[in-house]
């Protein structure tokens, strides 16, 4: 059942007198389109800090890296089948949460893009569409657990791609696209843990690749804006909550071997900009941080790629904080001449 004192809600979180309650506590993770919570029995002005209590949306944390800036008119495919581990919380001063938690995510998202050959401010019409499907385990120090699977939210994205430009006896590639990831993924406010958010996030990104010879740097740089959640868990014991806004960047640098076979090193950033907020307040120290540092290896040829990257997270901010790897297999499938 929601809260109908607003007020009341809003004192309690700003100092007042609050029980010992068992309260869920949300707690994020980094993919395409998800968030989930877990249950967490603990004071609630002790909970607020360390893992505050918004849902954050599963993002693009790594899942992109090696050449990313290039594409050409044609349906593009790809799979992310990834994992990720973490075996400690953070808090917002970066220390550990104490007990032995445990969070696990096996995931895989199918990646359907289409690149017109039609142009508008001398870049082709992208189209693209994202769809996660998820298995969510949350082990906590108190001796709850909880396990979901399902289908994650979809993201939707249109934009712009850039034909390669020559710079001198360099390569630039570079691509726009405005994202939206929809809140149809499986939700329920009577559940502690959910695969969907249940709110809308805006994730507009810009990507490139700067090639020269047998080197490349790659990035994709986002901005991160959510919705409100105006139906969190009713065992939150509030009316909404809203995530707060942040930005998000993938890098990434690859040296080609031989032909066809590039290794390199790539990482991820997330800052969060602003707070969370709950009933409209906003929660003191609660901006996320993390960042993914690792190696990579990418296989391909005649259309084809296989890609394999690995992440130590570091530097965590009220997060979790663990390990990623991620398989990515991609298939192009050109529409005749690309040439600009």
């Amino acid at each position: 059942m929601h809260s109908t004192n607003k007020n009341s809600r809003v004192r309690d979180l700003s100092g007042g007198p609050i029980p010992w309650v068992r309260c869920p506590q949300k707690v994020k993770e980094s993919g395409y389109c998800s968030s989930f919570s877990s249950l967490c029995s603990l004071p609630l002005r002790q909970r607020i800090l360390p893992l505050g209590r918004c849902s954050y949306p599963f993002v693009n944390l790594g899942e992109t890296n090696f050449e990313d800036g290039f594409a050409s008119p044609g349906w593009f495919l790809q799979e992310f089948p990834e994992a990720y581990v973490a075996g400690e919380f953070r808090d917002g001063h970066g220390k550990q949460i104490a007990g032995s938690n445990r969070l696990t995510v096996y995931s895989t998202t199918t990646h359907v893009a289409f690149t017109s050959k039609k142009r508008f401010l001398d870049g082709w019409l992208v189209g693209e569409a994202l769809q996660p499907l998820v298995d969510l385990d949350v082990q906590l120090a108190n001796g709850v657990s909880s396990r979901k699977r399902g289908f994650g939210d979809l993201t939707l994205g249109l934009g712009l791609q850039w034909a390669p430009q020559k710079i001198g006896k360099d390569v630039l590639a570079q691509r726009f696209v405005f994202s939206v990831i929809l809140p149809t993924g499986s939700y329920s406010d009577r559940q502690p843990v959910n695969i969907g958010n249940h709110f809308v996030v805006v994730d507009p990104y810009y990507a490139f690749t700067y090639e020269r010879k047998k080197v490349e740097l790659s990035a994709r740089l986002h901005y991160l804006w959510n919705s409100t959640n105006n139906d969190p868990f009713v065992g939150f014991g509030i009316e909404n909550m809203h995530p707060g806004q942040s930005f998000h960047i993938n890098y990434a640098t690859s040296y080609e071997l031989f032909k066809n076979v590039r290794l390199g090193f790539n990482g991820y950033w997330l800052q969060q900009l602003t707070n969370h907020e709950i009933n409209g307040v906003a929660i003191p120290n609660s901006k996320e941080r993390t960042v993914g540092l690792g190696p990579g290896i990418q296989l391909g040829g005649q259309g084809i790629w296989f890609r394999v990257n690995s992440y130590i997270e570091t530097d965590v901010r009220n997060r979790p904080s663990g390990v990623k790897v991620t398989f990515r297999i991609s298939k192009a499938l050109p529409t005749g001449d690309t040439q600009p």
